[in-house]
């Protein structure tokens, strides 16, 4: 109960941290306490005055940010100036696409990574077959990995390719490289000779001994990869034109409106803390138990 405690505190002040950062660094950009409003023609001196007001008001942090977290108690998000709705209500209306997405391209990621990484380790012992095939796989996630997300985004919209493709091909070289370390030194576990001496069969000294063995790492890169998947989310919606988290919070950006940012950052926060948080859990839990008898 102790650690559990300690693990929703720290939780709770990293995510109010980001928050906090969040709000500090939109006010002190160039322009921030600039209105566009205030362009209006048809606003007279006393709504100017208002506006001046609210935004000065809105710059003194510390006053904002117990404004927001009273809110917040309460079930308030607060209210988004640039999109003119409830946050709240933005959220929940956004949120499902992100998720679509995320899944999908997680999914997919898995998928393609852990079934490249596969044929690596399970070829190990063919010097030649192993030596083409690792070195044409490893160029190609090495390539992917040296293209920036927006990048990959923009060929796949120019392709037709839907997003999910993007964010799977984002995340599938990171794991496919771990994985394939694991995989390799599974696969070169003595007991797994043995097992094959003994005349077990392929796919159950992969699934008994290898990726058993790796369960605990695989899971924490599962967790972490999550996290990662939100973060290229935001590029890859913004580009793609996708209705979800991702493409709220680039204009929220671009709009400078900070109620909808810091709830979007506190989010985002909340997601990769947690991620950490489960990846953290898991490797302590040491290793799972090891290879069942052949």
């Amino acid at each position: 109960m102790k650690a559990l405690a300690i693990h929703i505190l720290r939780l709770v002040v990293l995510v109010l941290a980001s928050g906090a950062a969040c709000a500090i660094l939109v006010r002190n950009t160039p322009g921030a306490l600039v209105d566009e409003r205030e362009l209006d023609r048809r606003l007279d001196e006393n709504d100017l005055a208002a506006l001046r007001a609210q935004k000065a008001e809105e710059a003194r942090i510390g006053t904002y940010f117990v404004h927001y977290l009273r809110g917040f108690l309460r079930g308030d998000l607060g209210y988004s100036e640039s999109n003119h709705e409830p946050i709240a209500a933005l959220i929940a209306d956004r949120a499902p696409e992100t998720l679509r997405v995320v899944g999908a391209g997680l999914g997919g990621a898995w998928l393609l990574g852990l079934g490249l990484a596969i044929p690596a380790g399970r070829w190990r012992q063919s010097f030649y077959v192993f030596g083409i095939y690792d070195g044409v796989s490893t160029i190609a996630a090495g390539f992917l990995l040296s293209l920036p997300v927006a990048l990959v985004a923009y060929l796949c919209l120019i392709a037709g390719a839907p997003p999910a493709v993007v964010l799977m091909l984002a995340l599938a070289p990171k794991v496919f490289q771990f994985a394939r370390n694991l995989i390799l030194q599974g696969y070169g576990a003595s007991h797994v000779d043995m097992a094959r001496a003994r005349g077990v069969g392929e796919m159950r000294i992969l699934w008994a001994h290898v990726l058993r063995g790796a369960a605990p790492q695989l899971l924490a890169l599962a967790a972490i990869s999550a996290s990662m998947a939100i973060g290229a989310a935001i590029p890859i919606e913004a580009i793609c034109d996708v209705p979800g988290l991702g493409r709220l919070a680039w204009q929220a950006a671009l709009a400078r409106d900070l109620p909808l940012l810091v709830n979007l950052t506190m989010l985002v926060g909340l997601v990769t803390v947690s991620a950490m948080s489960v990846a953290e859990a898991v490797s302590k839990s040491g290793a799972m138990p090891g290879a069942v008898a052949a």
